[in-house]
């Protein structure tokens, strides 16, 4: 019959059997040996100190080249965000990518090819100079350096916002008081001058 688990007994952890029990600590020896110990430790205790106990000093182990490696890494690995601003090339290739979808119409949620909105046509654009950008306007608007519109050159994003400052549209600076976007519903893709109501400056990428 199995015994239920609540009714099981652990055993203590001292053995209780006469013949387990630890023999009894053998009389110390003496000899020469033993004599000169105790001389020498009588002569330390005169002297006021106490023998320092022998200690066996290890040579420190060499790190192997490996952790050697990953602690350089991790000492390097600290999370910093250094701002480049992209090669030139790059950004004649978003803007040309840009302009080359004049006419195309102004479609909501828009990302192309045959429809775009604002924030649509920034993430396409830049996309084919190999660029990834966020989806909406307010997020394009973080993805940079921030920079006054009297700063602003080609290529710079440019992005109004309202009194609580979210972005709600984003456009590609030209230089020279133009830009080029996706203007509103019933509109379409073009260039045209920059206007600045409710402008709040520049983001350059």
């Amino acid at each position: 019959m199995r015994i239920p688990r609540h009714h099981e007994q652990t055993r203590a952890c001292r053995s209780t059997d006469p013949g387990r029990q630890a023999s009894p600590v053998p009389p110390r020896r003496s000899g020469p040996r033993a004599l000169a110990v105790a001389a020498f430790t009588a002569a330390a205790l005169t002297s006021g100190a106490a023998p320092a106990p022998a200690q066996s000093v290890q040579p420190p182990q060499p790190v192997p080249p490996a952790q050697q490696a990953e602690a350089t890494a991790q000492d390097s690995a600290e999370p910093r965000r250094v701002h480049l601003s992209l090669p030139r090339s790059t950004v004649e290739r978003a803007i040309n990518a840009a302009e080359s979808q004049k006419g195309t119409p102004y479609r909501w949620g828009g990302t192309g090819p045959n429809g775009f909105d604002c924030s649509g046509l920034v993430q396409w654009s830049y996309k084919q100079a190999g660029v990834e950008l966020p989806r909406i306007a307010h997020d394009q608007a973080g993805s940079g350096t921030r920079v006054p519109y009297s700063n602003a050159r080609r290529g710079d994003l440019l992005y109004w916002a309202d009194s609580g400052g979210y972005a709600y549209h984003v456009a590609i600076y030209l230089g020279d008081g133009r830009m080029i976007d996706a203007p509103r519903s019933g509109d379409h893709v073009r260039e045209r001058d920059v206007h600045h109501q409710n402008l709040a400056g520049a983001v350059r990428l």
